[in-house]
């Protein structure tokens, strides 16, 4: 059910990807025009978790997410019929609204039913049972493009969310009813508490640099692969599976090891891991000649360290307070998305010919996600020395 729950954002976001650069010729428009469908797509995904998150605390679980699916069915079929980018790409601000209850609400459910560290294996798990699914998406819509067109990738996307809908109506239990004594207003007030906390904003942090890594690769490489290497536009999806498996592999390991090594080795190994893949990335691209594996091998590693960092630093972020987790996967999924979609339009916009603004936004990022862990584990140190001073 949670697998399910978090593969609805990824499944209308990663069969629409190959379709990208043939919508340049359909709607007469730019890079930058088609990346809106990405980038505003992310922000929308971004500012609706912002709400939901203290609402599910508020109200429950159960009801938010049901409600945000019915908005994921519905939101696709502005798509397909969509005939300009403006239309398309408000089609896609409204599926986001839909789509990142089930993501975010899959990573809140396991914290309310599971501690710290057990949480971060159960996220570890979901996480990678989503890109093992993750992994065939981007071939299915390129096939979908070249066979049935564009606008079918929408249509199949939302019968999926009606299968989804349905499951959930039936099986999925309330894990949080809700704070009953508490006002929306007080909910929310409860969740900024958070802002005040280092451990939080580091962990959360984190998690925005590694997620904004994932897409910096999923919104430029489409590009390189087609404009820069010459190749076929089935191409992209068959080297994508690389990224997947290496974010998988990361993740298998997280959900089965959590609590024997706890979130500080498995964020620590995971960032260093992708460091090192960075390093290596750099020294291939000066090469004059450049091949996908070139790319795509070093970038798996580097998924492979996010997928041992980016569950443990979610399980340590929501778990800070856990009345109000829902709140705390509002605000670090806001903050999470809201950068992921900067970086990808920033990446669409840069695009010049080359593979350097991709390989560079992933390495800045991969930086920053080791200085956001330092930041946590800061926090946490001061809490230590003065508990009053850490916040929630």
């Amino acid at each position: 059910m949670l697998v399910l729950l978090s593969f609805v954002g990824p499944f209308a976001l990663q069969i629409f990807l190959p379709s990208m650069p043939g919508l340049i010729k359909v709607f007469d428009t730019d890079h930058a025009g088609v990346q809106l469908t990405i980038s505003l797509y992310l922000a929308t995904f971004a500012c609706a978790q912002l709400c939901l998150g203290p609402l599910s605390d508020r109200f429950g679980r159960r009801r938010i997410i049901l409600a945000g699916l019915a908005i994921y069915v519905v939101s696709p079929v502005i798509c397909a019929n969509a005939p300009n980018i403006e239309t398309l790409v408000a089609g896609r601000m409204l599926q986001a609204i839909g789509a990142c209850s089930g993501l975010m609400f899959a990573r809140v459910v396991a914290r309310d039913l599971h501690g710290r560290d057990r949480a971060a294996g159960v996220i570890g798990f979901v996480t990678m049972a989503t890109a093992l699914l993750g992994s065939a998406t981007p071939l299915l819509g390129g096939w979908i493009d070249v066979f049935l067109g564009w606008r079918a990738s929408f249509w199949v996307a939302s019968g999926f969310g009606v299968v989804v809908f349905c499951i959930t109506l039936v099986w999925f239990p309330e894990t949080h009813p809700g704070g009953r004594e508490n006002d929306v207003v007080t909910t929310f007030r409860q969740g900024f508490q958070l802002l005040r906390s280092p451990v939080f904003l580091g962990y959360a942090g984190h998690g925005a640099c590694t997620l904004s890594a994932w897409y910096a690769m999923l919104a430029g490489l489409p590009f390189v692969m087609v404009e820069v290497l010459g190749q076929a536009l089935t191409a992209y999806g068959l080297y994508f599976p690389l990224l997947s498996l290496g974010y998988m592999v990361g993740n298998l390991v997280t959900a089965r090891y959590a609590e024997k090594l706890g979130i500080y080795r498995l964020l620590g190994g995971g960032t260093g891991l992708a460091l090192a893949a960075c390093l290596v990335m750099f020294v291939w691209c000066l090469s004059p000649v450049l091949t996908p594996l070139a790319l795509f091998l070093p970038m798996g590693v580097i998924a492979l360290g996010h997928g041992l960092s980016q569950p443990a630093a979610t399980s340590g972020a929501i778990g800070i307070v856990p009345t109000v987790a829902g709140s705390a996967a509002g605000f670090m999924g806001f903050g999470q998305w809201l950068i992921a979609a900067v970086t990808s339009q920033m990446v669409g916009m840069l695009q010049d010919g080359t593979v350097w603004p991709t390989v560079v936004v992933v390495i800045c990022f991969t930086v920053l996600s080791l200085l956001s862990y330092g930041f946590a584990r800061w926090g946490e140190k001061r809490a230590l020395d003065s508990p009053l001073s850490s916040g929630p």
